[in-house]
Parts: C-alpha cells; sequence; structure tokens
C-alpha cells in the first residue's frame, strides 16, 4: 500500500464496520473489506493494524465463525490477517475454550493486533472478564500469535498487577508499547510501559497515568523513525491527541479540542512525517481531520463529513 495512503473504520451500522483506504494526495477513498466474504451482513472491527511493510493488515473481529466458535457459546473475537486488497484471509487465533465455569456474564474479549517489526508475529489483548454481583472481575495480558496462522498463541509477558492492553510496536527497534491499566494500588502504575521485543526484564514506564494527565486505552501510534508517539490522553477534562518525545521522554499535546462535546478518539502520523490524520468526535458525529505539517503554519481540515468515520492507521 503507498505511503500516502492510510487506513480507517466506516462504521456504516452499530454492529458493522468497512475498513477504507484514504489517499492524501488524491483524496479518494476506498474499500478494503466490509467483512461480508463469510456470508454474513458484516462485523464490527475491534483494533487493527499494518505490517510494516505496508503488506497485511491484522484486524480483531468476529468476522468468519465456524461450528466449533458457535458451540462454545462465546462471542469472542478472532484475529484475521489480509492483504491491504481485502484479500487472502488468514485466521490467526483458535478457538477459544469457555472456560467460565457458572461465572456471570463471562467474556473473553480479544483486542488490538500489532504486527512485529519482522512482520512475522502478532501481538494481542486477550482478556478474561465476568461479574460477581455487581463487580467487573478479570484482567488482560498480552500474548503473541503467528502471522501465518500456524503457531498456538504464547503469552508475551507473566501476569502482573496491571491488565496489559493495546500493545504498539515500535517499528525501529522491534520494542512494545503497553498499556498498564486497572492496577493494584501500590503494586503497578497505570500508563504506557516500554517492553523488550520478547517481553524479557523490567517495562520502561514512558508515560504515567494520573489524574493529571489520564491515558486512553487506545494504541499508542509511532512515527516510522520510532522518535516519538502518539497517544490519547484526558487533561483538564479535555480528550485530546498528545504526542511523546523519545529523545526527551516527554509529552505534549498535540489536538486538545475547545468545544464542548467534542473529543479526540485516535490519531496516527504518515511515514515521511508531513501529515497527522486524527478522528475527532463531536457528540455521536466523528471524523477525521488531517493536519498538514509541511506548511507554516500547519493547517488541520476535516477530510471527512459523514460522521461515521474514525480509527485511522498510517
Amino acid at each position: 500500500m503507498p505511503a500516502s495512503t492510510f487506513l480507517y473504520v466506516s462504521r456504516v451500522a452499530a454492529d458493522r464496520d468497512v475498513l477504507m483506504a484514504y489517499d492524501r494526495d488524491s483524496g479518494q477513498a476506498r474499500t478494503v473489506t466490509d467483512l461480508r466474504g463469510d456470508g454474513s451482513n458484516g462485523w464490527t472491527i475491534d483494533g487493527y493494524s499494518l505490517s510494516k511493510d505496508r503488506t497485511r493488515i491484522a484486524a480483531a473481529t468476529l468476522y468468519g465463525p465456524t461450528q466449533a466458535d458457535v458451540a462454545t457459546k462465546l462471542s469472542a473475537q478472532r484475529i484475521w490477517s489480509f492483504a491491504t486488497d481485502g484479500s487472502d484471509f488468514r485466521r490467526l487465533t483458535p478457538v477459544f475454550e469457555n472456560t467460565s465455569q457458572g461465572r456471570a456474564q463471562f467474556q473473553i474479549e480479544v483486542r488490538n493486533p500489532s504486527f512485529s517489526r519482522d512482520g512475522a508475529t502478532v501481538f494481542v489483548g486477550y482478556g478474561e472478564y465476568w461479574y460477581e454481583g455487581t463487580s467487573l472481575n478479570g484482567a488482560s495480558s498480552i500474548w503473541t500469535v503467528g502471522a501465518a496462522g500456524d503457531q498456538v498463541p504464547d503469552l508475551f509477558k507473566a501476569p502482573n498487577p496491571c491488565s496489559l492492553v493495546s500493545p504498539s510496536v515500535d517499528p525501529s527497534t522491534g520494542k512494545v508499547a503497553v498499556l498498564h491499566n486497572v492496577c493494584i494500588p501500590g503494586q503497578g502504575q497505570d500508563g504506557i510501559h516500554l517492553y523488550a521485543e520478547d517481553g524479557s526484564g523490567t517495562p520502561e514506564l514512558l508515560v504515567r497515568s494520573d489524574a493529571t494527565l489520564n491515558v486512553m486505552l487506545e494504541p499508542p501510534r509511532w512515527l516510522p523513525d520510532g522518535s516519538g508517539f502518539l497517544f490519547i490522553a484526558v487533561s483538564n477534562n479535555v480528550r485530546g491527541l498528545f504526542a511523546f518525545d523519545m529523545a526527551s521522554r516527554k509529552a505534549s499535546p498535540i489536538v486538545l479540542p475547545e468545544a464542548a462535546d467534542s473529543r479526540v478518539t485516535d490519531g496516527t502520523i504518515a511515514p515521511d512525517g508531513g501529515s497527522i490524520v486524527y478522528c475527532l468526535r463531536e457528540g455521536d458525529a466523528s471524523n477525521l481531520h488531517l493536519i498538514d505539517l509541511t506548511k507554516d503554519p500547519a493547517t488541520d481540515v476535516a477530510i471527512t463529513t459523514d460522521g461515521k468515520s474514525c480509527h485511522p492507521v498510517w
């Protein structure tokens, strides 16, 4: 896929997404997949990523259930890989066993796949959740699966006092940014942590999540050279787009909406570093905005107006 093209999700119905590709240079959009190749009416997408060589997409979705999936009586997302033209679907995750053992409203949640630097592996968040009375219990960890669909899932990092979600791979080093969430007080720190590619050692805390800067659960979006990443956080009750600089180890705001009921949902940056695309939600409508960093001053224009476009990935 050309470096001028990014992907985004169009929510055409409450339970149905279409994955789109938009070319910055031509201003033209095309459908990559409507997830109807299994004979269904389509499905939602619960996170996706593009391989470093820009030839494959990995997505979390309920697409392609088999009889074995249905027999588990669980609605668990599967990880699929496919080409950027929407062809050659390959299932990467197995049928997940129903281990509810009578626990109320038990569910398995699989989200936000991210390709490894060499494209051979996909990192993914896997969580199990249930209710005890009115309390939600459970946790999430990071697992890996083979990008060819021929490997059993493997635990990336041993469980710790936090839920681990939203992995994102630095394309320059292979290291993995992971969000720690809902940590046991005194035993872990919420925020963005940087792990070695194999999950070994102690991760480095890059962005602390606290009352001053509350990091949201969207995966960080790396600059191609690994010099930093974009992330979503709430500061002073405003949900905005922030950039983290790896050299200074500091975060700074990029977009902080001023209008009431406006917030940034997600953001991504072009391979050439010349453009940022972010999703601005205003009320129930979401649209994509493009910041042209090559202009002085930089310009910010809406590139969709349909109210249903979000989650860009470059």
